[in-house]
């Protein structure tokens, strides 16, 4: 799939945002191969937002796919809201509650400005979970905020969802403010 990544985003300008989507089956594929793009094709580190993983289990997966985990801070959006703990690591933020989304753009913010160089990207691991706690309309308010905010810091961004039909307006909505959309199950 990295091969898929890097050939449909070739002739992308500099910086970009994308919209990636994909089925449920080539999720976990595709978000590791995100990040291997990133961090070794174009040598940037970034902000990766998780709502599926906790950064405990983050952590481990890409130790297993040998990703430098040093090139990321963490946003964990899913441990606190789930009961489970935080490790106070210097490498991840922890958010209380996937609906306040206020609070998330405030943490984003912190995060991104943590890293001290120019070019970097914010990764967010799927917008079809942050649907589950908030309803579309904030949800895409939001990730127009972020797309924004993107793009006055001169950053990449990569939204993945998976695609799924019930959501076909809500991410035919998202594809404007994005640079490019990408159909992972699609490309050849």
């Amino acid at each position: 799939m990295r091969d898929k990544i890097e050939w449909e985003l070739k002739d992308m300008q500099e910086p970009g945002i994308i919209l990636a989507l994909t089925s449920a089956k080539d999720y976990s594929e595709a978000n590791i191969d995100f990040l291997k793009y990133l961090i070794y094709t174009k040598n940037e580190p970034g902000v990766y937002l998780t709502f599926n993983k906790p950064y405990s289990t983050m952590k481990q997966i890409m130790e297993k796919e040998n990703i430098d985990s040093r090139m990321i801070i963490f946003i964990d959006a899913i441990t606190l809201p789930s009961g489970g703990k935080s490790d106070n690591s210097d490498r991840c933020l922890y958010l209380n509650d996937l609906r306040n989304l206020s609070d998330l753009a405030v943490i984003i913010d912190e995060a991104i400005d943590a890293i001290p160089i120019d070019n970097k990207f914010l990764f967010l691991d799927s917008l079809s979970t942050l649907l589950l706690y908030n309803n579309t309309g904030s949800v895409a308010k939001f990730v127009h905020f972020l797309t924004s905010k993107l793009r006055a810091w001169n950053l990449d961004g990569i939204f993945l969802s998976l695609e799924l039909e019930s959501d076909a307006d809500f991410l035919a909505q998202l594809s404007l403010f994005c640079d490019k959309k990408i159909n992972l199950s699609e490309v050849q």
